[in-house]
């Protein structure tokens, strides 16, 4: 362990353990490369979309407490990193343009109501963007192809 271990992309040692292979998934065709939007980890993306929805549930309680609102805030704003790190440029992008800059710390309950609404509604949209370009992609390639697409390989509708 004295430096000896390969380093993984990210600058970890290999630790030995599996990692089913990456997915991108490229919604959306355009003409300039630049505007491709594309989400390089679907499953990071599914995951925010569970915790996006738990936390809006609490959320919504009728008797949050006003303790509960700055941790909310912190997971939001955990969340909304979280995404920008799964996505292209461009979608990024469009995520940064709803969300706008990061708020104060001092949001009242339902200003991060309506934050927390804003992400999740731009994230359900994402997720079924995803479902439909998976479906899309397993329909002309046949269902065991997506589980043996290579490394890094993007999933697109016109996959063949």
């Amino acid at each position: 362990m004295g430096g000896t271990e390969p380093a993984r992309p990210g600058g970890r040692p290999d630790t030995g353990v599996v990692r089913p292979p990456r997915l991108a998934v490229v919604m959306g065709h355009s003409a300039d490369a630049s505007r491709v939007c594309r989400v390089d980890a679907p499953d990071r993306v599914l995951r925010i979309w569970a915790m996006l929805t738990s936390a809006s549930v609490e959320l919504h309680q009728a008797n949050l407490r006003p303790e509960a609102v700055p941790r909310l805030q912190r997971q939001l704003d955990a969340f909304i990193a979280e995404l920008e790190r799964s996505l292209s440029p461009a979608l990024a992008g469009e995520l940064h343009h709803l969300v706008g800059p990061t708020p104060g710390p001092g949001l009242t309950a339902d200003e991060l109501r309506v934050e927390y609404a804003t992400v999740l509604s731009w994230t359900i949209g994402l997720v079924i963007g995803i479902l439909t370009e998976l479906e899309v992609a397993s329909a002309r390639t046949g269902p065991a192809s997506l589980s043996t697409v290579s490394r890094d390989q993007p999933v697109t509708a016109e996959a063949a």
